[in-house]
């Protein structure tokens, strides 16, 4: 059945269509156009007096001031200005702690307008649902982004990027914690910079990464922190399979990294080509790392042998398993049995290998003057890549690329089972790589899967950003029972964990001064400590300007989204629609009256006076 505004809607069009045909033949001239144009709009003048249009509740929109607002910004009519804390001393702006309760104040605004750099962190998990304009000031002058270092081992070496604004031409230096300068890089057109030296001593330092313009003027110095290691324990490995080349350069690669290397090569006949160390028993298989076993070694193993592998598993191993054969239904049933799902491969695919470098001189420049293993004029930028293979298997979303060639296909990846890993690497001939003088990448792709599946350690090492300015809100995961946070005063707080972050173990902190601050887990072996460093309010205030900037344009696109809620309606008045339709429908009448009473005498004219007729 039809509503109430289409049944009017029907019955007035067709009352004004009616009378406005009969108008026209009464009248077939000007005039009767007139008049039927007339009752036309007589009749949507009805429609609109009992139904007039929807208009929005409240119209106002909401001027929000954030830093660096413009100190003589104005409400114009029709909108409301507030400012947040950040924002400047302005003339008629209503002071607001958040966004949020601005909002709950003025809930009959319609659209938000926001001003300045942008909403800080606190703003940006708060919806609007409403239509946002922003638009991000230019980012300031200076150092815009940085890539601090990671956690580097002791007498390895660490790099750090970064990128300037409005620097091109200049130079960034890296100055080491007692100010000698380290490493100095020209700034490009682009901006960007990277930087690197030599960890030192275990604990943690701070570097200064300094700017400088193309007058050699230093622009700003930013503390970079640094984490150096201590030497960690060897990698326990332990490498089974059959007696190959890539076998045999995985054990070279494997005792030259240092690693706890522990081998069973089976030539068959009982004998044992690795030294006879590698077990497969619980009691190894609890002090191992990572296991790498190829494909007839893990069919040969039986049952249960593979049953305690996945037990292993369960607890922590990574296991990486080495395709050297097309897969059969047996061995995908055997890869199953250790929690890694995949299908395919039975067919092979040529590896795409990305050059080595961009260009001659970037490659010479990496390489050195050359060795002994790999000489000067071995695999030059010019030469042709090594030709290698790798199987075609299908995984599914659980399954984590590790490794990857220039086309984006999978060469190595993960999937998790119970604590530990599994691992399948699908290239038999990765061995290759090195017989053409390209041992660093062998040495990179291997490296990145034992890396991905290692046992984890035992060092308590939660999760937080890397550069933490005073003053500001943190978030660390990682944590569980009763953790505390020690200042650089020595006072302790003690930090709650949110429920919410369930098994990530979540904790937020508020650091108000900067130094050096430690974290403190209670556990059954003792309290663990972690420590970490917070840099000067203002030591990342371009990068924030830039981080806000773009964050608040993001949240602004999503909040005009088609998923944000529509601006509630209602009927505006009806009483201007009443006084129209009346003097249009007065005129009308009139009009009808007069031009209609003409058109009669000139009927009668050229007719004759019917009652003298008769």
């Amino acid at each position: 059945m039809p509503g109430p505004e289409t049944l009017a809607a029907l019955l007035i069009g067709a009352g004004a269509l009616a009378a406005a045909g009969r108008l026209l033949l009464a009248r077939r001239d000007w005039r009767g156009g007139v008049l039927a144009l007339l009752s036309l709009a007589s009749g949507a003048l009805l429609f609109l007096t009992l139904f007039p249009p929807l208009l929005p509740v409240g119209g106002e929109t909401l001027v929000v001031a954030t830093a660096e607002t413009p100190p003589g910004t104005r409400a114009a009519p029709g909108e409301r200005l507030v400012a947040l804390p950040e924002a400047p001393v302005l003339a008629g702006a209503e002071r607001v702690p958040d966004l949020a309760t601005a909002l709950r104040r003025h809930g009959q605004v319609q659209r938000l307008r926001i001003l300045g750099r942008g909403l800080p962190a606190r703003d940006l998990e708060a919806g609007a649902s409403l239509p946002v304009a922003f638009t991000p000031l230019p980012s300031p002058r200076g150092l815009i982004r940085l890539d601090p270092p990671a956690d580097t081992p002791a007498g390895a070496v660490f790099a750090l990027g970064g990128e300037a604004e409005g620097l091109a031409g200049g130079t960034a230096e890296l100055l080491d914690p007692a100010g000698r300068l380290v490493d100095q890089r020209d700034i490009g057109p682009d901006g960007a910079f990277t930087l690197g030296s030599t960890a030192r001593a275990p604990g943690l330092a701070t570097f200064t990464l300094r700017l400088r313009g193309n007058d050699k003027a230093i622009v700003s110095d930013t503390p970079v922190p640094l984490r150096t290691l201590a030497a960690p324990q060897p990698l326990r490995v332990l490498l089974i399979g059959a007696p190959s080349p890539e076998a045999k350069y995985l054990r070279r690669w494997a005792e030259d990294a240092g690693f706890d290397l522990a081998s069973r090569l089976d030539a068959g006949a009982g004998v044992d080509l690795g030294g006879g160390g590698a077990r497969i028993d619980p009691a190894a298989l609890r002090e191992a790392d990572v296991v790498m076993i190829d494909d007839a070694a893990l069919a040969a193993i039986g049952g249960g042998g593979r049953a305690a592998l996945a037990q292993a598993v369960n607890g922590g191993l990574g296991v990486v398993v080495r395709m050297s054969a097309p897969a059969s239904a047996a061995t995908r049933q055997n890869w199953r049995a250790l929690g890694l799902v995949a299908e395919g491969g039975s067919e092979v695919a040529t590896v795409a290998l990305p050059p080595l470098a961009a260009e001659a001189e970037a490659l010479a420049f990496r390489r050195g003057p050359g060795s002994a293993d790999v000489p000067e004029g071995l695999n030059t930028f010019e030469d042709p890549a090594p030709e290698l293979t790798r199987f075609l298997v299908r995984t599914g979303a659980t399954f984590v690329p590790v490794v990857a060639d220039a086309e984006g296909a999978v060469l190595a990846g993960w999937q998790q089972r119970g604590q530990g890993r599994v691992l399948l690497w699908t290239v038999a001939d990765s061995f290759t790589l090195v017989l053409a003088g390209q041992a660093d990448r062998y040495e990179q792709w291997w490296s990145a899967a034992l890396s991905a599946v290692a046992r984890p350690e035992g060092t308590f090492r939660p999760s937080l950003v890397p550069l933490i300015a005073a003053g500001e809100r943190i978030a660390i995961c990682g944590l569980a029972g009763s953790p505390r946070l020690i200042n650089p005063g020595g006072a302790e707080v003690a930090l709650a964990i949110d429920p919410a972050a369930g098994p990530r173990g979540c904790a937020a902190a508020w650091p108000e001064a900067e130094g050096e601050y430690t974290l403190v887990q209670p556990g059954e072996d003792g309290a663990q400590r972690f420590a970490f460093l917070v840099m000067p309010h203002n030591a990342f205030a371009a990068i924030r300007a830039r981080e806000t900037g773009e964050a608040t344009a993001r949240w602004a696109a999503a909040q005009a989204s088609p998923a944000a809620q529509p601006a509630p309606e209602r009927r505006g008045p009806g009483w201007p629609w009443l006084l129209g339709w009346l003097a249009l429908t007065a005129a009308l009448w009139f009009a009808e009256r007069r031009w209609r009473g003409g058109a009669l005498d000139s009927a009668s004219q050229l007719w004759g006076d019917p009652r003298e007729t008769a």
